[in-house]
């Protein structure tokens, strides 16, 4: 028989949310793809949540890239980075567009491929968005 009341739910902690990891896949080249996933990057961050963004595909990977970022675009990642998002890119991604790693902006915080990404998501704790 189920109880007349729900039991509340369980409180959170700043230890629990400190320990929780937002991992953000960014597959879409899309302008619009990139400003949702930089907006949950740097709310999430700014609630204390570790966040990975991890841009995986070619055209995801050019939006870092230094002749490519929009000015509009360009605010949202330097606040993302700001609130302390790691922001990842595909290493053959970034092969398939021509770019080196000198040809980033510095908020990109390293290239990271297919297995560190899925050690990432499947860590405990962690939570997937994809984009």
């Amino acid at each position: 028989m189920l109880p007349s009341t729900p039991e509340p739910a369980p409180k959170s902690t700043p230890d629990a949310a400190a320990a929780a990891t937002l991992v953000i896949v960014l597959a879409s080249g899309s302008t619009e793809a990139a400003q949702f996933a930089l907006r949950y990057a740097a709310t999430a961050a700014a609630m204390d949540v570790g966040v990975e963004l991890h841009a995986i595909s070619a055209d995801a990977v050019a939006r870092f890239g230094r002749n490519a970022a929009s000015p509009s675009l360009l605010v949202q990642i330097r606040q993302a980075a700001e609130f302390g998002v790691a922001v990842f890119v595909c290493p053959l991604a970034l092969a398939e567009q021509g770019l080196r790693v000198e040809d980033l902006i510095e908020e990109v915080s390293g290239v990271r491929g297919a297995a560190s990404l899925l050690e990432a998501a499947l860590a405990p704790g962690a939570r997937l968005l994809n984009f």
